[in-house]
C-alpha cells in the first residue's frame, strides 16, 4: 500500500520493527491507526501542524522503543522533508513513489511506501475517500499496468 503524501509535516513510521516496544507504545499506535487514511497495514503516517508537535510526536515514539530518524539506515522513522532531499539519508524500508491515475483527468500524485510491499492500496490522509487500487485505478513504480475486468475475472 501507499500513503499519499501530506501538505504539512509529517512523519513516516515502521510499527513492526525487531526491537521490543512497549505496551503504552502499542496502545498509542492502536488508538491512532486509522486504516482508511495513516496506517496501510505496512507504514503509518503522522502529520503536525509545527516543528514543535512534530518533535513531541517523535519523542513520544522514541519513548516507546522506535528509533528516531537521526539513527540512519536504522532509523524506524523518517520525518517527509527528508525523501525530497539526500538520497544517503533515506532508509532503505523506505520509498516515494509518483502514482498515474488511469483516469486522465486526475492528476499524479507523490505517496510513500513500504519498498517490497506486497499491498495495493492508495490512502489520502489528508481526505478520507475512495481507496484507488494499484493495476485498477491508479499504478506506481514498479508498474503493473491496467488490469483488465473481463468475463472470467474474479474482480468484475
Amino acid at each position: 500500500m501507499a500513503i499519499q503524501t501530506l501538505s504539512f509535516i509529517s512523519l513516516i513510521l515502521r510499527p513492526f520493527v525487531k526491537q521490543t516496544i512497549s505496551s503504552e507504545g502499542w496502545r498509542f499506535l492502536m488508538q491512532y491507526a486509522d486504516p482508511h487514511r495513516n496506517f496501510d497495514g505496512e507504514i503509518m503516517a503522522f502529520g503536525a501542524m509545527s516543528g514543535r508537535d512534530m518533535e513531541n510526536c517523535i519523542n513520544n515514539l522514541t519513548s516507546f522503543g522506535y528509533l528516531g530518524p537521526d539513527k540512519g539506515e536504522a532509523s524506524d522513522m523518517i520525518l517527509a522533508e527528508t525523501l525530497y532531499g539526500e538520497p544517503n539519508k533515506v532508509p532503505s524500508w523506505v520509498e516515494i513513489v509518483d502514482v498515474n491515475f488511469f483516469d486522465q483527468k486526475l492528476p499524479s500524485v507523490k505517496a510513500w511506501k513500504k519498498k517490497d510491499s506486497g499491498i495495493y492500496q492508495l490512502l489520502n490522509f489528508e481526505a478520507c475517500i475512495s481507496h484507488p487500487t494499484k493495476g485498477y485505478e491508479c499504478d506506481w513504480p514498479p508498474h503493473i499496468g491496467k488490469i483488465a475486468k473481463g468475463e472470467n475475472n474474479l474482480f468484475k
